[in-house]
């Protein structure tokens, strides 16, 4: 069974291609590594892969579903972690929890419930308000690790 599927998977800005007819085939179960020097585009192709920005062209099908047709589906059946945390310091805790489960396809009414939950979950009713940048590292990584993991993703509600 393959698992992702790129076509011509490109990406534009302006008169820059950050990826370029990207073609790869990656099966079920299957150990794959994107490596490259800076700038060469890894984080464009994840950011495609994860319907988080558009291609200028092709098509990618993640464990069935298009990137075009079903994001919401593809987002639905993936997590990512990225190499620096998503966090939004200009935003709450509680906020940022919101933020994310929208991004992962939740309705207004559904993200606040999931963020809600998140929250009263792990004890961080004490901080659900305050900016990220006055909370204590450890607590940011923590929820950081929470934001991508399947109690985001999963329907709660």
């Amino acid at each position: 069974m393959i698992a992702i599927q790129t076509t011509d998977l490109t990406k534009k800005y302006k008169d820059k291609s950050a990826v370029k007819s990207l073609n790869l085939t990656i099966e079920h179960g299957e150990l794959f590594a994107l490596l490259g020097v800076n700038g060469a585009g890894k984080t464009t192709a994840i950011k495609m892969l994860s319907c988080l920005t558009k291609p200028t062209d092709g098509d990618a099908i993640i464990l069935g579903n298009s990137i075009h047709a079903d994001p919401i589906k593809v987002k639905e059946q993936i997590n990512i972690s990225p190499q620096e945390t998503a966090i939004a310091p200009n935003l709450t805790v509680r906020e940022n929890l919101e933020l994310i489960a929208g991004i992962y396809g939740s309705d207004k009414k559904q993200s606040r419930q999931k963020a809600a939950d998140t929250i009263s979950t792990f004890g961080l009713s004490d901080i659900a308000d305050l900016w990220w940048v006055i909370c204590y590292a450890a607590v940011i990584m923590a929820i950081a690790i929470l934001v991508f993991t399947n109690k985001m993703n999963s329907d709660t509600t």
